[in-house]
């Protein structure tokens, strides 16, 4: 992402807290007291605006213990599923994958015998008893020309011929090209279900067989309409040369040319079953597909914490960009796997796998606590020491007259609503507590509230990094920092 968006995010996000703080100062929301509150209130749940992407003025750093706790949960998750994963490729997609992987044998085996066959027609006669064709010496306005390696020639340059036998070369030809890839995409299928049920659970596996897998049956589907476009266009060139004379007259073409015509068919045949058979294999391992995603998304979360390791002090940190990196992750793995598999699920599965969502949930809690714990702690602190620089400025004094003091306190609360920056950062710590509460709240709920319990943990994140950064904007623009 290029610098030029970083700072335009930068200051919408800027202008964003300022707005949030300016609206509630008009309307009264907060008063004169100096005290940092507690959030007790829905009118606290304020969606905040994204923090900008790259280094922020204010991070939350992780005791090493904690992280180590939430990058375990994520990677139980990623073993658990993973091994789910293996068991609905295992025993639910077998059968499937092996008709598939049948299917593309066969259309191979056929194309080849094709193929064969139209080398059988050469050698029988060199113009395989194509009207039109002769195999005589050149004679006056005579076209040479190649017939599958026969030298053929063509009688007339304007006939019919010359296009029928570079149609049917160039058939023939795809056909087999297409009985090859075929056959090397199942071999893809069955290597890959091979893995599977040797990989035991292994996640990289997993995600490569899963790889494979789709793009193996995506090639299949596409062979397979292509291999029902050539074989209709072929049939019909085989019915319009069997027709011919030289044909009729020779027994034994005819019977070679009735050969292809029925592989013909039956490449047809093979290609309309091997399309229902890549659905069904599709269909069975959608449930598998779906865990696998959940599985690599995850992973690829654990790789972005260990990019990141301890630093000089023990401490770590989350990037801005993994806050709410779950929430899709959860929320597809529930609607595209839990939902529509929840009858044919094994029950004991559905335990696993919500008890594994569950302990994703249970680590961004612990996440979000810390995060509003340290955001809130380090605000109080900012408004700690602009309740002290301000009363002085007024002139406070505990042994003055109480006329005197309230007039002095007056002042310094004057001072505390004007300053914008401080205002952002109480009002983004009270929602980032808000926020905190609202996802406790929804994960007690238990299945079903997830993503709500996710987003609400993402908000309070995101705000206590608002608040902190807020917070550190007031003392640096009153050069207390």
């Amino acid at each position: 992402m290029n610098g030029s968006y970083r700072t335009v995010r930068a200051v919408s996000w800027q202008r964003a807290a300022m707005l949030v703080a300016t609206l509630i100062l008009v309307a009264g929301f907060i008063g004169v007291s100096l005290e940092v509150q507690g959030a007790d209130s829905s009118a606290d749940l304020i969606v905040p605006s994204a923090p900008p992407d790259g280094s922020l003025t204010f991070n939350i750093p992780l005791q090493s213990w904690l992280a180590d706790i939430a990058v375990g949960l994520k990677t139980d998750f990623v073993e658990g599923v993973a091994a789910e994963a293996t068991r609905v490729a295992v025993e639910e997609s077998s059968a499937e994958a092996e008709s598939v992987v049948d299917a593309a044998r066969d259309l191979s085996a056929v194309a080849n015998r094709i193929a064969g066959s139209m080398e059988i027609l050469g050698g029988m006669d060199p113009t395989c008893g194509m009207p039109g064709l002769s195999p005589l010496m050149p004679m006056q306005g005579a076209v040479r020309e190649t017939l599958f390696g026969h030298i053929v020639w063509h009688e007339s340059v304007t006939g019919k011929s010359r296009p029928m036998t570079d149609d049917l070369e160039r058939l023939v030809k795809q056909l087999s090209e297409i009985g090859n890839r075929s056959l090397m995409l199942g071999r893809d299928i069955d290597m890959g279900m091979e893995s599977l049920e040797s990989g035991a659970g292994d996640p990289s596996a997993i995600t490569r067989s899963a790889t494979r897998l789709t793009e193996a049956m995506s090639g299949l589907t596409f062979e397979a309409a292509a291999a029902e476009t050539a074989g209709v266009e072929l049939e019909q060139i085989v019915w319009e040369i069997r027709g011919g004379a030289a044909v009729k007259n020779q027994a034994r073409l005819d019977a070679e040319w009735e050969k292809v015509q029925m592989a013909t068919s039956e490449i047809r045949r093979l290609a309309a079953r091997t399309g229902p058979a890549v659905e069904a294999l599709s269909s069975s391992n959608r449930t598998f597909i779906g865990l696998t995603r959940s599985v690599e998304e995850m992973s690829e979360q654990l790789d972005t914490l260990a990019a990141f390791p301890a630093d000089a002090d023990g401490a770590r940190y989350v990037p801005n960009e993994l806050s709410g990196a779950s929430i899709g992750t959860i929320e597809a793995l529930e609607a595209e796997v839990l939902e529509p598999a929840g009858e044919t699920f094994p029950e004991a599965s559905l335990s696993r796998i919500k008890a594994l969502v569950h302990g994703v949930v249970e680590a961004e809690r612990m996440l979000a606590e810390r995060a509003v714990e340290y955001a809130s702690t380090s605000v109080a602190g900012t408004n700690d020491r602009f309740e002290t620089k301000y009363r002085a400025d007024a002139g406070y004094d505990s042994n003055a007259g109480e006329k005197q003091q309230d007039k002095a306190l007056s002042s310094a609360a004057a001072k505390f609503r004007k300053n914008v920056d401080l205002q952002a950062a109480r009002v983004s710590a009270r929602a980032c507590r808000a926020w905190l509460a609202e996802g406790i709240r929804r994960q007690a709920e238990g299945h079903g509230s997830e993503t709500d319990a996710l987003t609400a943990y993402k908000y309070a994140w995101e705000h206590a990094l608002i608040a902190g950064a807020s917070a550190d904007r007031a003392l640096a623009k009153a050069k207390l920092n």
